[in-house]
C-alpha cells in the first residue's frame, strides 16, 4: 500500500494525496475498531522482541495480507503514545511500536478522538500527533490548536482520483478537559453541521464520519446514537462508522430527507485488538467498503458519480493464549473455515468454545451483511 503523502497546501485545509493508478476508478476501504492497549498486551509485546524493544507484529500475521490489500485501511487509536511510564487501564500509553506494528499491517489512516485521547493530558495528546506524524500516518480527531485543527480538517485524503473528506469525533474523554490550545474533537451537532459544510467546500466524492459513541458492551445502538446518525445523514455525511462499545452493534441504512441513496452506518466495529475476553469483547470486525466513480475518474479533481457498490464485514477473534509467564495474542479468522490460520497452536476446548460462540453471536448479529473471506 503507498504510503507516501504529499501535503498541498490550499485555502481550506491540506489534502494528503496517495499515489495513484491514472486508470482506476474503484478504491476499497476498511475500517478496524478500538486498538486499546492493556497491560497485558504490553508485557506481550516485551516478550515477544526478546529483550529489544516491543514486538506487536506477530499480532496481526494472519491477517496482514487482507490489511494491506486494502486501497485504504482506517482504525481507531484508543491509546496516547506518551512514552514512558508504559500502563494500561485506566489511563493508557503504549510504546511507539504498538503503532509501528499497524503500519506494516497496513494500516494508514489513523481516528484519534476518543475517550482516552487525553489519558495523559496535553504531553501524552502532543506527543501522540508527534509520533504519528514522524510515521508518515494520516489522521485526524485531536490537534494541537485551533489553527492545525483549521489547516487540517476535516482530514482530505485522495487516492485512485476518489477524494474522501474523514470526520471524528467522541462523546467526550472521561471527564479529563483538553488544556489551551489542545483540541479534541468532541460530538456537538453545531460544530459538525459547521464542518460538514466545511468538507463539502473541498468537493469531496465523500464523506465519512467516524463517531466514539454509545454504551459500553451492549450490542444494539441506543437512541442518541439512531438520532445522530440521521443527523450526519440529513447534513450529508454518505458512510457512518462507529466505535467505543468494545462490542459489535448492527448494521443499518438511514435515509436521509431529500436523499436519493440511503447512508449505511455499522454502529460498532466492535475491539480490534484488546485484552477483554468477556462474551461479545473478545473479537471484533473489519467493514470493508468498494467505492466506484464514473465520468472523470483517475483525474485529478474530475468530475463523476461515486457510489458505494458493497460492502461487508471480516470477523476475527484475539486469541490469547499462555507461553511462560504470560499471555501472547494473535487475531485469528474463523478456524473451521480457514484451518490453516490456527493450525500452529494447540487451541484447547474452552478456548475453541469461546471463538466459536463469537463468531456465532456476530453472525447474528449481521445477518444484513455478506462476510468478506480475509484470504
Amino acid at each position: 500500500m503507498p504510503l507516501k503523502p504529499i501535503f498541498l497546501a490550499v485555502a481550506l485545509c491540506a489534502v494528503a494525496v496517495f499515489a495513484q493508478d491514472p486508470a482506476a476508478s474503484a478504491l476499497k476501504i476498511i475500517f478496524a475498531g478500538d486498538l486499546m492497549g492493556h497491560d497485558p498486551q504490553i508485557h506481550a509485546a516485551k516478550r515477544e522482541a526478546n529483550g529489544n524493544g516491543y514486538n506487536y507484529r506477530p499480532v496481526y500475521k494472519h491477517l496482514e495480507s487482507y490489511f494491506s490489500k486494502a486501497d485504504l485501511a482506517v482504525i481507531n487509536l484508543e491509546h496516547t503514545l506518551a512514552g514512558e511510564p508504559y500502563n494500561g487501564y485506566p489511563q493508557f500509553s503504549s510504546p511507539d511500536e504498538s503503532v509501528f506494528a499497524i503500519k506494516d499491517a497496513g494500516f494508514d489512516v489513523i481516528a484519534t478522538a476518543n475517550n482516552h485521547s487525553l489519558d495523559r493530558g496535553k504531553q501524552g495528546l502532543e506527543r501522540t500527533l508527534s509520533v504519528l506524524d514522524s510515521m508518515g500516518l494520516e489522521h485526524f480527531g485531536i490537534y494541537r490548536n485551533p489553527a492545525e485543527r483549521e489547516n487540517k480538517y476535516p482530514l482530505l485524503v485522495e487516492k485512485n482520483g476518489i477524494k474522501i473528506a474523514f470526520l471524528n469525533y467522541t462523546y467526550g474523554t472521561n471527564g479529563i478537559v483538553e488544556r489551551e490550545p489542545n483540541i479534541v474533537n468532541r460530538i456537538d451537532t453545531a460544530i459538525i453541521s459547521e464542518d460538514i459544510k466545511k468538507a463539502k467546500l473541498a468537493s469531496p466524492d465523500i464523506i465519512i464520519a467516524f463517531m466514539h459513541w454509545g454504551n459500553e458492551y451492549e450490542n444494539t445502538q441506543n437512541q442518541e446514537q439512531k438520532k445522530l446518525a440521521a443527523f450526519l445523514a440529513s447534513n450529508g455525511v454518505n458512510l457512518i462508522i462507529g466505535g467505543h462499545p468494545h462490542v459489535v452493534q448492527p448494521f443499518d441504512k438511514v435515509y436521509a430527507p431529500n436523499a436519493r441513496d440511503s447512508v449505511p452506518v455499522i454502529y460498532s466495529l466492535g475491539n480490534f485488538f484488546s485484552n477483554q475476553r468477556k462474551r461479545y469483547t473478545d473479537g471484533g470486525i473489519v467493514f470493508e467498503v468498494n467505492l466506484r466513480k464514473s465520468g472523470g475518474a483517475g483525474k485529478k479533481g474530475g468530475v463523476g458519480k461515486t457510489e458505494i457498490v458493497s460492502c461487508g464485514y471480516m470477523p476475527f477473534w484475539v486469541y490469547r493464549y499462555n507461553q511462560g509467564e504470560g499471555s501472547i495474542y494473535r487475531l485469528l479468522p474463523e478456524c473451521k473455515t480457514y484451518p490453516a490460520a490456527c493450525e500452529e497452536y494447540k487451541i484447547n476446548a474452552a478456548d475453541k468454545a469461546a471463538m466459536e460462540l463469537y463468531f456465532e453471536d456476530t453472525k447474528k448479529l449481521l445477518q444484513n451483511l455478506p462476510v468478506i473471506s480475509p484470504y
